[in-house]
């Protein structure tokens, strides 16, 4: 039966996108050749061999493969200056801009398969291929089960209570800060805008983090609320959160994006700074039970 169940979900999905016909997205070239372009593009010159074992082709496949784009000024290829009997991979210009081009496609292509879906279905969607990834390789790039996705009903109450635990557990903040937090999010999520929005973090189905983007005024966005839980940092998810924020607030215009840390903060820090936010001005306050040197850090999104 799971056989059969497989086989039948393969049909769907390669008819849903169009890999029955042997052009990709009625481009001139095959899925393997634009799975080829798209693997060159992705960094440094690489390895035919490496290539070869990546998508499983024998290397005279490869090697026709590579002279036709060769043949197209797609790819160039230079023997290895350790090893000449390895060739090194490149695209061209001309290659780089016809990936550019298959990417525009594909892009298109799965925004009209998804603009008319709720973000509740999207999430599952995308929550539903995660799994697909790690049930059949456990541990590959993609399959970690992290997803990022827009607040549902519920989750404001959840993301001031793990506030609250945290930072009591971490820092010694009392109760005013669970106050701090709930006030502040009320007022968010009672009065939000287009141009704000909350996203959780889940590895597993499970709450792994928060951030969002808040209106200061018309030019000016402000990150708040990041927090990831201690079992999933050092997975790269906040600077996933701190990256989707950004991305949001370009997208909807801000000229700049600030927020507020604490001195002590050195991950955080770390990755704001990593992510082009720069010091802007500090502040000593007596708050939550702590006396703390506030820090407010600025990125200019122009």
């Amino acid at each position: 039966m799971s056989i059969n169940r497989i086989r039948a979900f393969n049909r769907f999905y390669t008819g849903k996108i169009g890999l029955i016909t042997n052009r990709f997205l009625n481009s001139k070239y095959s899925l393997v050749q634009a799975r080829l372009l798209f693997e060159l593009h992705q960094g440094a010159p690489l390895f035919a061999s490496d290539i070869s074992k990546k998508l499983n082709l024998s290397p005279d496949h490869l090697s026709k493969m590579v002279s036709k784009f060769e043949a197209m000024n797609l790819i160039t290829r230079t023997p290895s200056e350790k090893d000449a009997r390895k060739q090194l991979l490149k695209l061209t210009p001309e290659g780089k801009a016809a990936y550019l081009a298959l990417r525009s496609r594909s892009n298109k292509q799965i925004q009209g398969m998804i603009q008319d879906l709720s973000q509740q279905e999207t999430d599952a969607l995308t929550s539903a291929m995660d799994t697909i990834e790690q049930v059949l390789e456990p541990g590959s790039a993609g399959s970690s089960l992290v997803t990022i996705r827009s607040h549902r009903p519920g989750d404001i109450g959840y993301v001031i209570h793990r506030h609250g635990v945290l930072y009591s557990n971490e820092y010694g903040f009392n109760h005013e800060f669970d106050a701090y937090v709930a006030q502040g999010m009320a007022g968010f999520i009672q009065n939000i805008s287009d141009r704000e929005h909350l996203w959780i973090a889940e590895n597993q189905g499970k709450f792994a983090g928060s951030v969002a983007v808040v209106s200061r005024n018309d030019n000016t966005a402000q990150l708040r609320w990041l927090i990831v839980e201690p079992g999933n940092r050092k997975k790269g998810i906040g600077k996933q959160l701190v990256n989707e924020a950004v991305r949001f607030s370009k997208e909807k215009k801000y000229r700049s994006i600030l927020l507020w840390t604490i001195d002590f903060l050195d991950a955080a820090r770390h990755l704001y700074d990593k992510a082009g936010f720069r010091l802007d001005r500090t502040k000593t306050s007596q708050v939550w039970g702590q006396t703390l040197n506030e820090e407010c850090w600025k990125k200019d999104l122009n």
